[in-house]
């Protein structure tokens, strides 16, 4: 081969290269702008949430499934309790994936509630998805949310506390914290209860019953 032909098979490496992480990046860019879009008080803290629950799962091994199951109880009677009380109502969106990838499901606890899916059902398929989920080093993790807050800064700095939370967050993420809540201000605003469903295992046991 000659050298002018190594030179253009070398350009053509790199500008496929270039593309797909430009796709990769326009994937990100999306999901960041879907997550603004149903939940605009959403802080970078929140962002990070949905980007983490794609490829960490559950973010825990749960070995105690009789604890699991007292949390889930107890979270369904106090969702049950500010919903007779009149404090909010159920959310339009029953279930939704996370991240870019959509390895992972948020389900709404108000599934349980209405007796559309059983709360063993649901805590079982809860369990199998943290216990069985896939993991990412942290390596891996760390690179992959140094995309991520690249996009953010470049894109979403209009975020509210955008530059702290990221400079924040790294420095947890330094220390070897990856697992967050969700900010005050999404609490307040849209009272998250769900649990996390792998993809698969919500397409085969609960999507159906939805």
């Amino acid at each position: 081969m000659s050298k002018l032909s190594n030179v253009i098979s070398i350009i053509a490496v790199f500008a496929f290269l270039s593309i797909v992480a430009s796709c990769k990046s326009d994937f990100t860019r999306e999901a960041i702008a879907r997550q603004l879009e149903l939940y605009p008080e959403s802080r970078v803290q929140d962002i990070y949430k949905y980007f983490c629950q794609d490829n960490l799962g559950p973010g825990h091994m749960i070995a105690n499934y009789e604890g699991a199951k007292y949390y889930l109880e107890a979270e369904l009677q106090e969702y049950r309790q500010d919903l007779e009380a009149g404090l909010y109502e159920r959310p339009a969106m029953r279930y939704m994936p996370v991240g870019d990838n959509g390895n992972y499901i948020r389900v709404d606890l108000s599934v349980v509630l209405d007796s559309i899916v059983d709360p063993d059902t649901l805590l079982n398929a809860f369990v199998r998805s943290a216990n069985e989920g896939i993991t990412l080093s942290e390596e891996r993790w760390n690179d992959k949310w140094g995309e991520i807050s690249d996009i953010i800064r470049r894109y979403y700095s209009d975020i509210p506390d955008a530059s702290a939370d990221l400079v924040k967050i790294d420095s947890l993420m330094a220390g070897g914290h990856f697992i967050f809540h969700h900010s005050k201000e999404y609490e307040d605003a849209y009272h998250p209860h769900y649990r996390i469903v792998s993809r698969d295992i919500f397409i085969d046991e609960i999507q159906d019953k939805l």
